[in-house]
């Protein structure tokens, strides 16, 4: 099964102008990139764009015609589209699909009931029954948190703002990746389609914790001045768990359970086994840590 043509979805979030930069880039495949009715966004002059309809399975399928696979960074606020599109892209004979998984081990029991993960759970249940039909292939990319993004948005460390939440102390070792590797990963996954079909594909650019990272960018921008915390996983996820239980769906209520899959006990976050060598992915030592904290400071 050879990929050549490749649709991109949802791409305007913090991913998908990685994804799109690395398999334009790559020279491979043939990019054509789903907008909404209405979008401006602007494409460099080798991406073509098609405006679809995500309320329109019909609509979809016409427009996914001759595509071989779909990656798909659409929200998960927004599954019904997400969920049209695998449908759509099934009825269209597309060979591959990646859903917007890329984060957690949800395969770990901990964190595949959790609230935060029901649209991502719902797509992975709806391509597996598809893929025993025999009328799709997927694979789901785990990359564990993001690094530079987590960096400049103090999740949970602000090298700029000198903010860290050391989540149960810091002392847990978790795998982190950099926005742009997961573009190289869904490269790797269309150079290897057989490899990585109907599985799980884990990437770990980086294995820390969050002491060891609050550190290096101590190292980068000064130990004085810091505002450290030190939350309980298990603490925040009960509370959480009881907005939602009075209906409040807020950050509050949502993110403890993020938290847990990346830095709670026996969630998951280190991926003890990896496909990096499979996909061609580079490992970052301390070093290489240090240095994209640096990247995120200057920029």
């Amino acid at each position: 099964m050879a990929i050549r043509n490749v649709v991109l979805a949802g791409i305007s979030g913090n991913l998908g102008p990685a994804i799109l930069n690395a398999v334009s880039s790559s020279g491979l495949f043939n990019v054509t990139v789903f907008t909404r009715s209405g979008s401006t966004t602007t494409f460099p002059s080798n991406i073509k764009s098609i405006e679809v309809n995500y309320d329109s399975i019909s609509d979809l399928t016409t427009k996914l015609s001759g595509q071989d696979a779909v990656v798909s960074t659409i929200s998960h606020t927004a599954g019904a589209a997400q969920t049209n599109l695998i449908r759509a892209a099934a009825a269209a004979g597309v060979s591959r699909f990646l859903p917007s998984e890329f984060g957690s081990d949800l395969d770990n029991p901990i964190n595949r009931p959790a609230p935060s993960y029901a649209p991502k759970i719902a797509a992975q249940e709806l391509l597996k029954s598809l893929a025993e039909e025999g009328k799709i292939s997927y694979t789901f990319v785990y990359n564990g948190a993001f690094l530079d993004w987590g960096l400049k948005v103090g999740f949970p460390i602000s090298p700029a703002r000198k903010t860290a939440a050391l989540h149960d102390g810091g002392e847990r070792r978790y795998s982190t990746t950099t926005l742009p590797v997961v573009g190289q990963a869904v490269v790797g996954v269309f150079k290897n389609p057989e490899e990585t079909k109907n599985r799980v594909v884990r990437v770990s650019e980086a294995s820390t914790t969050l002491k060891d990272l609050l550190a290096l960018a101590q190292e980068v921008v000064g130990s004085d001045g810091w505002d450290i915390s030190t939350p309980s996983v298990d603490e925040q996820v009960a509370q959480g768990g009881e907005l939602l239980k009075q209906g409040v769906h807020s950050r509050e209520a949502i993110m403890p359970f993020i938290f847990r899959a990346i830095w709670g006990e026996g969630a998951g976050g280190f991926f003890e086994k990896d496909d990096n060598e499979l996909l061609g992915i580079k490992t970052l030592d301390k070093e290489g840590l240090k240095k994209v904290i640096q990247e995120v400071v200057e920029n």
